[in-house]
């Protein structure tokens, strides 16, 4: 099946007249941090790599059992305060959740795949300050679910990252937490005892891989899939090293005035130089026994004064706890690539003493629940009263100028989203013959498929705030309030339904194990599909919905389905049949926004008023 030819655009959409420039910024071209909006509810995103005991540490912190916590791999958990205990599976495909239970072999229905999110509520006095969502695991997620975890981090508004001892940054754990840093987002790392405890990883550079050795007793992150931080792969961050190949040591304050101090300094006074010899006791000190001066150096273990050498053995204090000093190395080695994360706190992993991180959670949820509510207005500009049309609205041509954006936009959004399934191949292919193979292509696939649908969605919510803006203001005659594009909104979105073309696009595309894509409307299960669903829409269309149904899902899990070559052959035709359900999709969105908002803004010309 071909795709039927595009309209024209070589009508120039620059704005010009009364209304002035557009407000809204440019079509988003990649998924990122997505900025934090007032309504959204607060959250703790958790991640981390895998071996990090990511859920013992939310056990602790919740009061659970770290089995209470299990879900699928693949699938999001979000954790929320309710007085009865509950857990509920959203999978693609099905308008009702399915009750889950942790254990595979209780009794309850099979899921024919994962869920995209499993959501438990129980009573526990944390979660009336915040939502907790855990993660896959960092070393799972790749390029897809990296950009979605960043939505996730933008709208719940705070990272919390767990770490081992003996694991060591990636390159793409750099640029996840680069992108947060640079966001609002706050950040706050967990660090685990490893395999050997509080015993830090070889030293080298950050990313260079977990520091376990390979094979099935390794409780590590598989070594092949790690990356050199050298080769930073577009992280944004770079390393710098020092002499001998030691990375050099931030400093420990904040550099912004007033900022707040992490309580983790960047090098204890116990820990060893990184120009010093790996001993931390102090043996290799040029005043210790190795010195050309023998025992009776001043520093020496002769020295009277020597035991109270705070960097030898003999420290009066004992010799600094492992947890911290690990701690402050992995500290170190983050800052060096990421300096703006030196406002970030830091905490040892003790499941006895979860007091400060619970704390600092809450203190975190007051000041931007806070935050938060001062930028929420009670009453925005515009909700009520009287809103005028300009005498010469018809003069300014909007309504061209609406049909020639809407076409010009859509195209756009097409264009991008035929670029991003073009790389998604790529991905898909490269994955199939080098990587998870067969057996991984639904999951893969399915986070490919997440990821598009979300910056589809957010095209589509920033294509369409721009074509309400600039054609309610030539209406108008002035610059919309917010409470004035509400109600316009609100009036589009209950009359898209008026024309065929707007019915049903609150509906979800699922691809099938023949390649072909399958429909399935309801706003149930629209809300399936999402991983992190964060708080109410208020934009005028519903989001852009794709996944892989439960029969593709079972079919190349099987075993008989182990062909590379038939599984590249599928994902082609698959790819292709979403691009043209997608296209067709988008251009039905758009022209259903543009008959919606014509009608409602010809009724304000034709009254004088705005009816809405």
């Amino acid at each position: 099946m071909q795709p039927g030819p595009l309209p024209s655009t070589d009508v120039s959409d620059e704005p010009s007249g009364p209304a002035g420039p557009l407000r809204c910024g440019p079509t988003p071209t990649r998924l990122g941090v997505t900025e934090t909006r007032p309504d959204d509810p607060l959250a703790v995103v958790a991640a981390g790599p895998a071996g990090a005991a990511r859920r013992d540490v939310l056990a602790s912190l919740l009061g659970l059992a770290p089995g209470m916590l299990a879900v699928p791999p693949g699938s999001w958990l979000l954790v929320d305060h309710a007085r009865v205990p509950t857990r509920a599976a959203y999978v693609p495909g099905y308008r009702q959740p399915h009750a889950y239970a942790p254990d595979q072999s209780a009794a309850g229905p099979a899921l024919a795949r994962p869920p995209r999110r499993v959501e438990l509520t129980v009573a526990e006095p944390l979660l009336r300050h915040f939502t907790v969502v855990d993660t896959p695991d960092t070393d799972t997620l790749g390029l897809a679910g990296g950009r979605v975890l960043l939505d996730a981090v933008g709208r719940a508004g705070a990272l919390l990252f767990v770490i081992a001892a003996d694991q060591a940054f990636t390159a793409a754990e750099l640029h996840l937490l680069a992108e947060a840093a640079h966001a609002a987002a706050e950040v706050f790392f967990v660090v685990t005892p490893g395999v050997s405890g509080w015993v830090p990883p070889p030293t080298g550079r950050p990313g260079a891989g977990s520091g376990r050795p390979d094979g099935p007793g390794a409780r590590g992150r598989v070594t092949s899939s790690r990356r050199d931080p050298a080769w930073t792969d577009g992280t944004g961050a770079s390393v710098p090293a020092g002499s001998g190949g030691q990375v050099g040591r931030p400093p420990t304050r904040s550099t912004q005035p007033g900022g707040p101090v992490d309580p983790w300094p960047a090098r204890l006074p116990t820990e060893p130089h990184p120009g010093d010899a790996a001993d931390p006791g102090g043996a290799a000190d040029p005043g210790g026994a190795a010195d050309p001066g023998g025992a009776a150096d001043p520093g020496g273990a002769a020295d009277p004064g020597g035991a109270a050498d705070p960097g030898g053995a003999a420290d009066p204090g004992g010799a600094a706890d492992p947890g911290e000093v690990v701690l402050a190395a992995h500290r170190a080695v983050l800052l060096a690539a990421v300096p703006a994360l030196a406002v970030a706190h830091w905490y040892p992993a003790r499941p006895d003493d979860v007091g400060a991180l619970r704390r600092a959670l809450v203190g975190w949820a007051a000041d931007e629940g806070l935050r938060r509510a001062s930028a929420r207005s009670p009453v925005l500009p515009g909700t009520h009263g009287r809103v005028p049309v300009s005498p010469g609205a018809e003069a300014t041509g909007w309504a061209e100028r609406l049909d020639r954006q809407a076409r010009s936009r859509a195209q756009r959004i097409r264009q991008h989203v035929a670029l991003e399934l073009a790389n998604t191949h790529l991905r898909v292919v490269q994955e199939i013959v080098f990587g998870v193979g067969c057996a991984g292509l639904p999951q893969l696939l399915d986070r490919e498929l997440e990821a598009l649908s979300l910056l589809a969605t957010a095209q589509c919510d920033e294509a369409v705030r721009a074509l309400l803006d600039d054609a309610a203001g030539r209406v108008l005659g002035a610059p919309v309030p917010e409470g004035v594009r509400r109600r316009i909104g609100n009036a589009v979105r209950w009359g898209l339904g008026d024309h065929p073309v707007g019915r049903d696009l609150d509906r979800v595309l699922l691809v099938t194990s023949t390649a072909g894509v399958a429909e399935m409307a309801g706003a149930g299960a629209v809300d399936a599909v999402s991983g992190y669903p964060g708080g109410e829409r208020v934009e005028v269309l519903p989001p852009v919905a794709v996944a892989l149904s439960g029969g593709c899902w079972q079919h190349w899990r099987s075993l008989g389905n182990d062909d590379p070559g038939g599984a590249r052959s599928w994902a082609q035709r698959a790819l292709r049949e979403v691009e043209l359900e997608l296209t067709r999709d988008i251009s039905r969105r758009f022209e259903a926004v543009r008959r919606s908002l014509g009608a409602v803004l010809s009724e304000a010309v034709d009254h004088g008023i705005l009816l809405a």
